[in-house]
């Protein structure tokens, strides 16, 4: 199977970002992008229950050529396709059929766990399936329209493990040449840790440059705002955040590192599912790391 990225998309400006940076993405590798519009009329509520709204016959067909004109003009290779189908449905089958290396959607800029979760839907893909999942912020500049090269990945002071799923990432990843550099977030009290999260970056097996990536240190209380002060004192193109399977529910009522830096991010965020895992000592000799602050 030909090297693919599937982009989940609409007509919105989030996912116009999307697809441009996809298409950045894509062409290093010669992958392929694959746009789908996933469209299903959602019920409203009434004074007489849920009502489902009567659509214009017309708009599949008529979204359909328009989808299929704007993969026409992409830079890269791309097909388009609309799913008349409920979500879950329409990316299991779209997973099944071109098997990606990354699923790409727009991150719609929201003030609050319900705006979240009505207009970036694609967030829960990592915990819900296990695939990689790039967010772009709608109002990227077209000036980071370009191959990223240092990633922030975002890690806690304990091991975890990758799901077996998002590996699939790593040839694309590779290709990018990308510098990965894990960041951590500790308190004041702990300011002298880092190393178990540290050696577990190092052995996750994400990129080829992920055996010997540095760790930088922000010394906080606060996760989310911590991870986006180091992704500015990086200069980094993308930060990566581990989907430890808390769930929506998790998520709307308890609040979560997630949620902050999808509210707050200027840079693309990549998702992947991980494990948390029980501590076990390692020897000093494993680490192989350049401190970098």
């Amino acid at each position: 199977m030909v090297p693919n990225l599937v982009v989940l998309t609409d007509f919105s400006l989030a996912a116009e970002r999307a697809r441009s940076y996809a298409a950045v993405l894509a062409a290093p590798l010669k992958a392929e992008l694959h746009l789908v519009h996933v469209f299903l009329p959602m019920p409203i509520g009434t004074e007489y229950g849920m009502v489902v709204p009567v659509m214009d016959d017309k708009y599949v067909p008529a979204a359909g050529r328009c989808l299929q004109h704007v993969a026409d003009v992409m830079p890269v290779p791309a097909t388009a396709e609309i799913l008349e189908s409920d979500w879950p449905s329409a990316i299991e089958e779209v997973l099944a059929k071109y098997q990606p290396m990354l699923v790409v959607a727009g991150l719609t800029a929201t003030s609050n766990f319900l705006e979240e979760w009505f207009s970036n839907r694609a967030v829960a893909l990592p915990h819900q399936m296990g695939c990689p999942l790039l967010l772009v912020p709608e109002h990227l500049p077209d000036a980071a329209l370009h191959p990223p090269h240092r990633l922030a990945l975002a890690v806690e002071d304990r091991p975890f493990r990758l799901a077996a799923t998002t590996k699939v990432v790593r040839p694309l990843l590779d290709s990018l040449d990308l510098e990965p550099v894990a960041v951590t977030v500790l308190p004041d009290e702990e300011r002298t840790g880092g190393w178990d999260g540290l050696r577990a970056a190092q052995h996750s097996g994400l990129t080829a440059g992920a055996a010997t990536c540095g760790l930088h240190k922000v010394v906080s209380n606060l996760p989310g705002s911590g991870i986006l002060e180091a992704v500015s004192d990086l200069h980094a193109d993308a930060v990566a955040l581990l989907d430890q399977g808390h769930g929506w529910a998790h998520k709307l009522f308890s609040g979560s590192v997630i949620s902050y830096v999808l509210r707050h991010t200027h840079v693309p965020v990549l998702l992947l599912s991980a494990q948390v895992l029980d501590a076990e000592p390692a020897p000093v000799e494993t680490l192989a790391f350049t401190p970098t602050n």
